[in-house]
């Protein structure tokens, strides 16, 4: 499958480390039936080397279009991970080039790679000759500025890939500040492959009133525990409390299939904010929630809210 293949706009959910493992990419999947849907950010040493890191590349069939997201720094590690990553039958193999972590960054990994663009293109063709997926490369403005975005990718796109993602702020910027989409246009006039854009995307319709030229976009942060911020909020009305306690339950079924109790529980309050985030009186159940030291006070304490339902009026101000 190629991304001509697929209908426009892309609308993808981001990548995410320790977020949007196969469990979240169901309900993403199950709620948004066209989201093309990103795996963890994966070390390609992680995956040659270790079991239990292999265990990313699983996934539900229900979940294509999917990508798997994978960073290093060895163009003869990504050559393997690409094999094995093509044996588990997934779209395509997404490189991260705009990873700000330092640790990431220190081992010439993520963002590292703008300041070496030879080592960067060493790594698209070692993929690309090793596999026959769709390479794709999420990236940054730049280090410092934005000046480098244009010659950068285009050096990519000669390397073989066939779309970039732009997440709208620099290296030194990390997370802090507006996300400038100006640059991503300016890139677009640019290029001859598709280019999506990343940062401070609210949902899909914001996502659409941000495209501009592009050809599609990606939600990160904002579909943590809210896979509904995929859909059209003009077409679709949003969830009730019921709706998304229901769905959260679920959620939480699938991660304990692929996870032990206690580290379940533990990485699924990464995801309670999203899911009752905007209802009166909820906040001091949300804290029970965190604080449930086992499974069946959390699942009792979710019921709970839910048969409860009516005390929980939406309101923005929560």
């Amino acid at each position: 499958m190629a991304w001509s293949d697929l209908k426009k706009p892309y609308v993808c959910l981001a990548p995410m480390d320790g977020i949007t493992n196969t469990a979240f990419r169901q309900i993403v999947r199950k709620v948004s039936k066209r989201v093309i849907l990103f795996s963890e950010f994966t070390n390609v040493d992680g995956l040659i080397r270790s079991e239990y890191v292999r265990q990313r590349l699983n996934y539900h069939p229900s979940e294509h279009p999917f990508f798997m997201q994978i960073f290093g720094s060895n163009p003869d590690s990504f050559a393997e991970a690409a094999c094995m990553i093509e044996d588990r039958g997934v779209m395509g193999i997404d490189i991260n080039m705009g990873c700000p972590a330092k640790k990431v960054v220190h081992s010439q990994h993520g963002s590292a790679l703008m300041k070496d663009v030879d080592q960067a293109c060493r790594i698209v063709e070692s993929v690309r000759k090793s596999c026959s997926l769709q390479v794709s490369v999420k990236t940054r403005l730049g280090w410092n500025n934005s000046d480098n975005l244009i010659p950068f990718c285009r050096r990519l796109e000669s390397a073989g890939v066939s779309l970039l993602t732009i997440h709208g702020r620099t290296y030194k910027q990390g997370f802090k500040g507006d996300a400038n989409w100006d640059a991503i246009y300016d890139l677009k006039n640019n290029v001859n492959i598709p280019v999506l854009g990343n940062g401070d995307v609210e949902d899909y319709y914001d996502g659409c009133q941000h495209m501009n030229n592009l050809d599609g976009f990606m939600i990160g942060r904002r579909a943590i525990g809210n896979p509904w911020v995929f859909q059209d909020c003009q077409k679709y009305p949003q969830p009730d409390l019921s709706t998304r306690i229901t769905v959260a339950l679920e959620h939480y079924d699938l991660l304990r299939m692929i996870k032990p109790e206690h580290i379940a529980l533990k990485e699924f309050r990464k995801y309670l904010g999203g899911y009752i985030q905007g209802f009166a009186h909820a906040k001091a159940f949300r804290c029970q929630l965190i604080e449930a030291s086992d499974e069946k006070s959390f699942i009792h304490l979710l019921e709970e809210m839910k048969m409860k339902v009516n005390d929980f009026h939406f309101s923005q101000a929560s």
